[in-house]
């Protein structure tokens, strides 16, 4: 097999992760030439690194022509960015479906956590194209990905009790604590062990919560959600 064909085979298992909240929906790939060009992004980008990914790889992925690509799409950075919303748009549906089924705030944490780490784990794809490749790449992407990193925070915090039921970090430490998460994910997937992402959740659990509850808190929290 090619790596061409490789890497289409790549985009096409995006179509046969399973529905709802562990991974995109089957229509990501079928649905038109522009989703698979996408899909086909994803693939590319996941192996190669965003720098080193060429539009003729993208098409060859998706099954389309580069005359179709540009039909779409003006520049690699242009869909690289379509991907990469879908998925977010994708991930917070499932976090809030998971995050709906909890009262209190570090319970709707735990399953926006866990939510999280069984939709990457459907398709540890998703975690080099959303998380390590941004981070290597120019500074347009590098830059949006460290403001999606702030919004993460952001995102996580809301329904947070007011003090003195928490505690309120420094931005320093709110904004170190996406990063050491995506530490630990980026290092499971690094490793292969990209489909055991969930067994990651009682340690994101109580790094994230320490700082808002205390130690001893979270650690009794992420023990009993987790």
């Amino acid at each position: 097999m090619s790596k061409g064909d490789r890497e289409g085979d790549k985009a096409l298992r995006l179509a046969r992760l399973p529905p709802g909240r562990h991974g995109l929906p089957r229509e990501f790939v079928t649905r038109n030439q522009r989703d698979r060009l996408a899909a086909g992004t994803i693939a590319v980008v996941a192996q190669h690194g965003f720098n080193e990914a060429t539009i003729t790889q993208i098409s060859a992925a998706a099954g389309v022509s580069r005359r179709t690509f540009y039909a779409y799409f003006s520049s690699k950075e242009e869909c690289f960015f379509t991907a990469y919303r879908t998925i977010v748009e994708h991930l917070r549906i499932a976090t809030d479906a998971a995050a709906a089924e909890r009262a209190e705030w570090p319970g709707q944490v735990g399953a926006k956590l866990r939510a999280t780490l069984e939709f990457i784990a459907a398709n540890p794809d998703l975690a080099k194209f959303c998380l390590i490749a941004p981070q290597r790449a120019g500074e347009e992407i590098a830059s949006r990905y460290r403001a999606g990193m702030g919004e993460a925070v952001g995102y996580l915090c809301e329904g947070m009790p007011s003090p003195p039921a928490t505690r309120a970090p420094s931005e320093v430490v709110a904004a170190s604590l996406v990063g050491g998460m995506v530490a630990l994910i980026v290092h499971k997937v690094e490793a292969g062990e990209g489909a055991t992402l969930p067994d990651l959740l009682p340690d994101l659990m109580e790094l994230f919560l320490t700082p808002f509850l205390g130690r001893a808190e979270a650690v009794r929290v992420a023990r009993s959600l987790s």
